[in-house]
């Protein structure tokens, strides 16, 4: 690899690990960022000096090091500190003031973390009185109480400090060293900035609710299983209750949504490979019979390799089982309330910590292939009613940083590209005819391999119906098919339901149809996986080539 590149790799993966390094060491900002471009400086000059660089990113980090070094060599020198020598007795131990100091400083630090784990009137009782110097009739007129309350807290507190400095408490539970991971995702209406980001990125909130789920739980207990003190306890609390994530009765928290785990996940699949024969074999045999008569509608894309068109023949099958099967469309008939950032969605999450326990009888294989992202579609033109795209993320394509800007992109800008995606296939297309950013958009696509341009022609790598082709599809190949599987989703979605009735805690059980709807809707991801397995559908080199299989535009 070039050395120039490299080094721009190299930067741009590691440019905020070496920032934030930077700034923890230094405690300070504006140190820390020139400490991290002498880092990469210094990287550089390496990285152009070395015959070979083998760990590209462990030379980084001896750099970053060696750097560190060096910074603190120049603090000595620019400091005031005077060195002595150390043969020159001065009758002082240093060695055991240095451990007495430690030890004090420790003592000190646990006493702090001890007040901030009291309550709220507690701990302000003990700043008003003891560091703001109020009397007891001051700090009780502040808080709002009386005297012989104020006189009640500031005991106990001192005796809860005092007890738990005595025993030098520690927090007793793997989740202060190994926290676990939660995964939260809607379904449904979605706001350009849902509350749900706040918890993904927020590793305590994501414990608090797992925490919570399956048994509610105070907050004393909250800060003894993960050892985070109180206030920024607090904090986390009252967000999640008032984003409606938790609810708080009497004065124990519980997590107000469903968190499905890979145990449950396993069992799914474990269902979906014992139905193989009856419900995901019957599919895929009957759609492939049935391939002349689905590229007889003529669609555009209809002449691609089979392997290659089954893909959204099996994602529009997917959707249409959703809107017209009369089971599922009773099981994800749940109220979408809005909530409190704007969106009309259910909550989805999933336990993504590490060391959850599997069946070993159980499916093995890879739990839809890593994860998904659902079927998305939407009205691309003003005032239409009609869906004009879908796509749907899975195996290794379904990570957001893959998916096409269809899916993300505000209204104005879906229209546009539908528009311009759609308009290449027309009989006398000229890039010409575009506009500055219709012409930007086309660039886009290319570059993005959702459009392959040949010369002065262009070809989309994906599916594209009329409204009448999609209608004979759903009518004249999908419905048979759906009339023929329903039974097996009854039975499946019957063992699914009574396992989430019996699995989902009390407050969450009214979420048991939708998300038995989820599962069951599962059997296309399921059908897309076995295929795949079979050799009948094609596996993309790469999470970009995946990119245009699933995706479809109706015109």
């Amino acid at each position: 690899m070039d050395r120039e590149v490299l080094f721009e790799q190299v930067a741009e993966e590691n440019l905020r690990k070496v920032l934030a390094w930077a700034v923890r060491k230094t405690g300070n900002r504006t140190e820390g960022e020139d400490l991290a471009q002498e880092v990469f400086v210094q990287f550089y000059d390496a990285v152009s000096k070395a015959e070979t660089v083998d760990r590209p990113e462990n030379l980084l980090w001896k750099v970053a090091y060696h750097c560190w070094c060096n910074y603190l060599r120049s603090k000595s020198r620019n400091s005031r500190t005077t060195v002595l020598d150390a043969n020159i007795p001065d009758g002082i131990d240093y060695a055991n003031e240095t451990i007495s100091a430690a030890m004090k400083n420790e003592r000190i630090s646990r006493m702090r973390r001890e007040i901030m784990n009291l309550s709220f009137i507690q701990r302000e009782a003990m700043i008003l009185h003891h560091l703001d110097g109020l009397t007891v009739a001051e700090t009780a007129a502040k808080l709002g109480t009386t005297e012989s309350a104020v006189t009640w807290h500031l005991f106990d507190a001192r005796k809860k400090v005092r007890r738990e400095i005595e025993s030098m408490s520690i927090p007793r539970t793997n989740y202060v060293y190994r926290p676990g991971r939660l995964r939260v995702g809607i379904s449904g209406g979605y706001t350009d900035d849902p509350d749900t980001k706040r918890i993904n990125d927020s590793l305590v909130r994501q414990n608090l609710c797992l925490l919570c789920y399956r048994e509610p739980k105070t907050i004393d207990e909250l800060v003894e299983l993960t050892g985070i003190p109180r206030p920024y306890i607090e904090f986390d609390l009252d967000w999640l209750v008032n984003r409606e994530f938790m609810t708080l009765e009497g004065k124990k928290y519980a997590t107000a949504f469903p968190i499905i785990g890979r145990r449950h996940m396993q069992e799914i699949a474990t269902l979906y490979m014992e139905t193989r024969g009856e419900l995901i074999d019957k599919i895929i045999d009957y759609l492939w019979s049935h391939e002349n008569e689905i590229r007889s509608i003529g669609f555009y894309g209809c002449e691609f390799p089979t392997e290659r068109l089954m893909w959204p023949v099996i994602v529009m099958f997917i959707s249409f089982v959703s809107r017209n099967s009369s089971l599922l469309t009773r099981l994800k008939n749940i109220d979408r309330t809005v909530r409190p950032d704007g969106g009309k969605y259910i909550v989805m999450a999933s336990d993504a910590s590490d060391g959850q326990e599997l069946d070993p009888d159980g499916f093995q294989g890879e739990l839809l292939w890593g994860g998904y992202y659902g079927i998305v579609s939407d009205s691309c033109i003003p005032g239409s009613n009609t869906d004009m795209y879908y796509w749907l993320g899975v195996n290794c394509f379904a990570d957001e940083r893959y998916h096409p800007e269809i899916v993300h992109a505000d209204s104005a800008k879906r229209s546009l590209l539908h528009r311009v995606y759609t308009s290449v296939i027309e009989p006398g297309f000229s890039e010409d005819k575009l506009d500055t950013q219709e012409k930007e958009a086309l660039a886009e696509a290319v570059a993005d391999g959702l459009i392959t341009k040949e010369e002065s022609r262009y070809k989309p790598n994906f599916v594209i119906f009329t409204y009448e082709q999609i209608e004979k599809l759903r009518e004249f190949v999908y419905r048979p098919l759906m009339e023929e599987i329903e039974p097996v989703l009854t039975r499946l979605g019957e063992k699914i339901s009574a396992m989430h009735k019996a699995n989902f805690p009390k407050i969450t059980r009214s979420y048991a149809d939708y998300y038995t709807y989820v599962d069951l809707w599962d059997f296309g991801i399921y059908t897309l996986m076995f295929a795949v397995q079979d050799g009948k559908l094609c596996m993309p080199e790469n999470p970009e080539r995946g990119v245009p299989l699933t995706l479809v535009l109706i015109k």
